[in-house]
């Protein structure tokens, strides 16, 4: 590794950056970087979304029925579990599920994207503690090269075993939305720690609505291999994974020579604002009265600091569960979507991504022109807009469950959506927008507040992104679940009782500035 790479030479070519510029124009040049990079990242991310359902049939064509197979024997599972299901719930059985092999294939990619969560969930934590310890610079293209060596095992993966090797190194790998908004923590203060958490949200939110696109696009132009041989023939739709690399590498390169070390970043910035005050008398006076404080107050003030402690890592544990539920919920609903708009509407591919890029869209805009641009101290905003998106989320699914009771009441299989189910789209945008931006906000904050630093600030975002893993992960197949069993109606109604739930439980148990909050019990 070259002496440029190293976190010294990082640390110090930024206080040469501080020292140069201000200290807000330098954070949001970071900030901007960051975007951009996360964008290609998101873009790469998101071009194999919809390539998923036909690469598992393509490989399922090409090992055929054989049970002796991964694929085939995964398969053989998956075709029980869902006549279970269909046995199960009767009359009210899905549609979708009586597509068969079809059926199949899309739960077995459903399957895949919870394991992906899964490997997020054990992996972020390490990532946390990595950025911290050796610098979020480093811990990034350590992650890139992760990146960029599953995606060329996904352009060779031939086979569906090769194929699921470079998916788990994908979900070991991928820390990038993390590391970014630890930079943003990093290079923001407090006013501004929102709208730079907003970035993180445009950037998902313009990548989910282009990189399907894209992935459509390149996956007409054939790159296969006639080769029959499972080491060197391509994979299916290789041109979209080559695509993909390409965009990897390009972040990599990027960010290799435009990012600093941000892990020293509030060090540099007070350092450079130190040397532009001169040192009065007064400070001089207020430095001897410091030094002349008794044991005794010193002590008062330790225990004062360790009461500050403790109340805001109980808040962080708090954060994480609410993070957990939060998306328990919101992930398993948003999942079943699909589902319903086929079940109950008959809705094609184009017309499924139309809603989906509505969401999207809304999503971009609110972001960009609501969330960004909201007045008020930090802490009280970040509540406030978390607030909000819990709402919109609770009444979107409680749109979506009256839409889904207008549906059943008609005596035809198959109706035209009412308005029920855009003002359900609509609040699912308030709260992609909102919620979990705001949240990662929150919670480097209440860092800073439970050490008096930013250097764990890593380790605290990674916990609580581990924590929404999970959710991610385990939601989709309790909401299926229960979608399946008893019916779309049920599954929205219990859906929104839960995020209402959720919503009570965290405007009364979270305070709006926790370190305040924690200053008054300790009084």
């Amino acid at each position: 590794m070259s002496a440029d790479a190293s976190p010294k030479s990082d640390r110090l070519q930024l206080n040469r950056d501080a020292d140069q510029s201000p200290p807000s124009s330098l954070g949001k040049r970071i900030s901007r970087i960051v975007f951009i990079a996360l964008l290609l990242d998101i873009l790469s991310f998101t071009i194999i979304l919809p390539l998923l359902p036909r690469s598992l049939e393509a490989y399922k064509l090409r090992e055929g029925s054989d049970n002796t197979t991964l694929l085939g024997w995964t398969l053989e599972n998956v075709s029980q579990l869902r006549e279970i299901i269909l046995t199960k719930a009767g009359p009210r059985a899905s549609h979708f599920l009586q597509q068969g092999a079809r059926a199949d294939l899309v739960l077995l990619g459903g399957l895949l994207g919870s394991v992906y969560s899964l490997l997020q969930c054990i992996v972020a934590p390490i990532i946390g503690r990595a950025a911290d310890r050796f610098g979020r610079r480093r811990t990034l293209m350590f992650c890139m090269a992760g990146n960029i060596v599953w995606t060329v095992l996904w352009v060779f993966s031939y086979s569906f075993e090769s194929f699921l090797v470079a998916r788990i190194i994908a979900g070991l790998s991928e820390g990038n939305v993390q590391l970014s908004t630890t930079i943003i923590a990093d290079v923001t203060d407090p006013q501004t720690r929102s709208h730079g958490m907003a970035l993180v949200g445009i950037a998902f939110a313009v990548g989910f609505t282009l990189g399907p696109s894209i992935g459509a696009y390149f996956s007409r132009l054939s790159l296969e291999s006639a080769s029959s041989s499972g080491v060197l023939g391509y994979a299916p739709f290789a041109t979209a994974a080559v695509f993909s690399l390409a965009l990897l590498l390009t972040e990599s390169l990027y960010l290799y020579i435009k990012l600093p070390e941000t892990l020293d970043f509030s060090k540099s910035k007070a350092t450079a604002a130190a040397r532009q005050i001169p040192e009065s008398s007064d400070t001089l006076v207020e430095q001897d009265a410091e030094e002349t404080l008794n044991v005794s107050e010193k002590n008062e003030q330790q225990q004062l600091r360790s009461h500050q402690n403790q109340s805001a890592k109980r808040i962080l544990r708090r954060l994480n569960y609410i993070h957990f539920g939060y998306l328990f919920f919101f992930s398993g609903m948003e999942y079943t979507l699909t589902f319903l708009t086929h079940d109950k509407f008959n809705f094609s591919n184009a017309q499924q991504g139309k809603l989906l890029g509505f969401i999207d869209i809304v999503s971009t805009l609110l972001q960009g022109g609501y969330v960004r641009r909201v007045k008020g101290k930090s802490a009280h905003r970040d509540k406030s807009l978390v607030a909000q998106g819990m709402v919109g989320c609770a009444v979107g699914l409680l749109s979506i469950a009256l839409c889904c009771i207008n549906a059943e009441s008609k005596e035809e299989a198959v109706g035209q959506p009412s308005w029920w189910l855009w003002a359900g789209a609509l609040g699912f945008a308030v709260a992609s927008a909102t919620v979990v931006n705001c949240l990662n906000s929150m919670v480097s904050l209440v860092g800073a507040a439970a050490d008096g630093s930013a250097s764990s600030t890593g380790r605290k975002l990674g916990d609580f992104r581990s924590a929404g893993q999970i959710g991610r992960a385990l939601g989709p197949m309790f909401a299926c679940s229960l979608y399946w069993l008893s019916g779309a109606a049920s599954c929205y109604t219990v859906g929104t009782v839960a995020v209402a739930v959720i919503t009570l439980t965290f405007v009364a148990t979270i305070p709006a500035n926790p370190e305040i909050d924690s200053k008054k019990k300790t009084c």
